[in-house]
């Protein structure tokens, strides 16, 4: 599998416990789809260690593969990211897996996603947002606080200025500012969406989560061949 080197070439910290990141590839070649993750490479202690994430970005933006990592005081890879800086060098694949959306596989979709596993629906929104006018897509996130939702601001924007673009956060462990839904995505949610009868609904998150998801919308009459789900463990 071919390698590209990538340059950091911005960090922020997105919410109490998630880093962004934006890497730029010089190589015109480069490509990734909607919804794809990417390994990401680095050298610890002399060795090479390798750990797949999802592109937050869409990939109208070329050249450039968004990240959005959660801290861990484990895991090497993420360490490492979270303690880099701008202008290092890292080495990444192309964008990998079947977790995809393109235009000519429907006209509505519904991104349903928990947590940090909310970052390939990210890549899929902001697709949709920028060269798919035709698609109707629904962005639903559960997250346990309100502080932690990953580019809020970006995401009610585009909901308010594109007819095709719906969002909806549910906030799990809500403090008293937040005056928007709370509990966990359930069957009343997800019916009350009303989503179009041959809708895709796209999972991701952890692996309860998405097995709840897809009870939910099989109980609901949704055929298992239009839920396409990813899970993060």
């Amino acid at each position: 599998m071919r390698i590209y080197p990538a340059r950091i070439a911005r960090i922020w910290q997105a919410t109490p416990t998630i880093k962004a990141f934006e890497l730029e590839v010089d190589d015109p070649g480069y490509k990734h789809l909607p919804g794809q993750w990417v390994e990401v490479s680095v050298v610890i202690d002399g060795d090479i260690k390798t750990s797949g994430y999802s592109i937050t970005t869409s990939p109208t933006q070329a050249g450039l593969v968004g990240l959005a990592i959660k801290t861990s005081s484990t895991h090497p890879v993420t360490r490492w990211l979270h303690a880099a800086r701008e202008g290092d060098i890292v080495n990444i694949t192309r964008g990998q897996g079947p977790f995809v959306f393109l235009p000519d596989m429907g006209e509505d979709i519904v991104l349903i996603g928990g947590g940090v596993g909310v970052t390939p629906l990210l890549s899929i929104f902001r697709y949709v947002r920028d060269a798919s006018p035709e698609t109707h897509a629904t962005l639903y996130y559960s997250v346990s606080e309100p502080d932690e939702i990953l580019f809020r601001e970006e995401l009610e924007q585009a909901a308010r200025r594109h007819n095709n673009l719906s969002l909806e956060i549910t906030v799990t462990q809500p403090c008293e500012s937040w005056k928007g839904q709370t509990g966990r995505i359930n069957k009343h949610k997800l019916a009350a969406l009303n989503a179009a009868p041959d809708a895709l609904f796209y999972l991701c998150g952890p692996p309860g989560m998405v097995d709840d998801m897809e009870k939910f919308l099989r109980d609901l009459g949704v055929p298992p061949s239009r839920i396409i789900f990813e899970k993060w463990w």
